[in-house]
């Protein structure tokens, strides 16, 4: 084994936003388990990309992304690469199937990379569970939901494999659920904590147990165009302590990371280049160029870059009334107002008033997403309705395309989503944003770097 390879195993790994940051940073992906169908799909033709790449062969996925080719075409002529990517992608629902079976699989992936050791093991279960809005809408407040102990087979998962680091993630909103009587947030950390081999996080259980808040990360400070906080858990073997003593305070360097070279985005910086498109134009299929090509920025040539275009960029068709709605709400604050809420709406223009129950505790269902601001949390509702992401263009007046929600997450424009849109919206607002992820991964790779090199 190299001393500069460092292997990953992504656990609930969605459409493989954690997975894609760590790739950046020169971490291999060992196996990525996730049961969506469709975001299998996705990882798979994201693995296809890095394994063209590492060959020197990215035409062929060029190819496959302007459709001139299919995956099967690729395979059919390298079928050693059909086999090693299905090895890596482990379609399997945990609680369905047996850690018994993931843990076999997990091995057989790592024989192909010619590896006994893996390095990290990342991931978070889904969050409905601990989401707020969430609880808000179930009448239990998700307390009987069977996903707030998902977590427990990351911890099966951790004893079985004995990673030097684990990264955990989930959303703000774990520190204050409940389920079965217990706080979930005191649980899981009691948990982490009795697992063996012996873990210690950074910082300590019990400084993160008293101020969790204080650990919280936003997305906006490392150069994500977006407004969203995580909780996360950087775990640490306490044996490698003895060869690397500063390891205990990582998290706190990912804490005071300056963001030198990206940082501060808005949404002109994130989307601004974008194809304009009304409501139902666009296409899902490739588009061979932007907007502007002459003036763009270091975001947009970020996401652009080692790209021949953009894929999952056609917009919505909306509802008549629906888009009344989202020019109401765009002319009203360019016209020197606040920002409208539905109050303002029902006041305004009361034959507007949507026909839905609990209206009170929804105000901001219509939200505009402003050009001078980052954008707000995407989430997996976006595959549901565009009405919490209108595109701040009045000329466009629609809701966000697949492609922009991601630009907003910080995947690259390279990064193709497989599945009906629908699907493809739901991959994006569950993923973690890469670029926070690359963050991560790079302050791991240096105290790894110190471990082994």
């Amino acid at each position: 084994m190299s001393k500069s390879r460092y292997f990953v195993i992504d656990l609930f790994a969605g459409c493989g936003g954690l997975g894609e940051g760590f790739s950046q940073a020169g971490f291999e992906i060992v196996s990525q388990i996730e049961m969506d169908k469709w975001a299998c799909e996705t990882l798979k033709t994201r693995h296809l990309y890095y394994e063209l790449k590492k060959t020197n062969r990215l035409y062929l996925y060029q190819q496959y992304f302007q459709e001139k080719k299919s995956r099967e075409a690729i395979f059919q002529k390298f079928p050693d690469l059909q086999s090693l990517i299905a090895d890596r992608v482990i379609q399997a629902e945990f609680g369905k199937v047996s850690i018994e079976k993931i843990i076999e699989k997990i091995e057989y992936a790592k024989r192909q990379f010619n590896t006994t050791k893996v390095h990290v093991v990342i991931g978070g279960p889904p969050c409905q569970a601990y989401s707020i809005v969430g609880r808000a809408r179930d009448t239990e407040g998700m307390k009987e939901d069977k996903r707030n102990f998902l977590y427990e087979y990351y911890l099966q998962i951790l004893e079985r494999v004995q990673p030097d680091f684990f990264v955990f993630e989930n959303v703000p909103g774990l520190i204050t659920a409940e389920a079965k009587g217990e706080e979930m947030f005191s649980k899981m950390i009691e948990d982490f904590k009795n697992i063996s081999p012996s873990y210690e996080i950074a910082p300590s259980f019990d400084e993160y147990y008293c101020n969790p808040s204080k650990y919280i990360l936003n997305t906006s400070k490392f150069g994500v165009p977006q407004r969203r906080k995580r909780v996360v858990f950087i775990g640490y073997k306490k044996i490698i302590l003895s060869k690397n003593p500063n390891v205990k305070k990582v998290f706190q360097k990912i804490l005071s990371h300056k963001q030198s070279r990206f940082g501060g985005y808005t949404l002109s910086d994130a989307i601004g280049d974008l194809p304009h498109l009304k409501p139902g134009e666009g296409s899902d299929r490739w588009h061979s160029s932007y907007s502007n090509n002459d003036f763009t920025t270091p975001y947009q040539r970020l996401m652009r870059r080692t790209s021949c275009g953009i894929a999952n960029h056609r917009a919505r068709t909306h509802m008549k009334s629906d888009l009344e709605r989202y020019r109401f709400f765009i002319e009203h604050h360019l016209n020197g107002n606040k920002v409208a809420t539905l109050t303002d709406l029902m006041r305004e223009r009361p034959d507007l008033t949507p026909k839905h129950n609990h209206l009170d505790k929804f105000l901001d269902r219509f939200k505009v997403q402003w050009w001078s601001h980052p954008a707000c949390t995407i989430t997996a509702h976006i595959n549901k309705d565009g009405h919490y992401y209108i595109h701040p263009d009045v000329f466009q007046c629609r809701s966000f395309t697949v492609r922009e929600a991601a630009r907003c997450q910080s995947f690259p424009d390279n990064f193709k989503f497989e599945g009906p849109r629908t699907e493809q919206f739901r991959q994006v607002g569950n993923a973690v944003p890469p670029l926070l992820a690359r963050v991560i991964a790079s302050y791991i790779q240096k105290e790894l770097k110190i471990i082994y090199e």
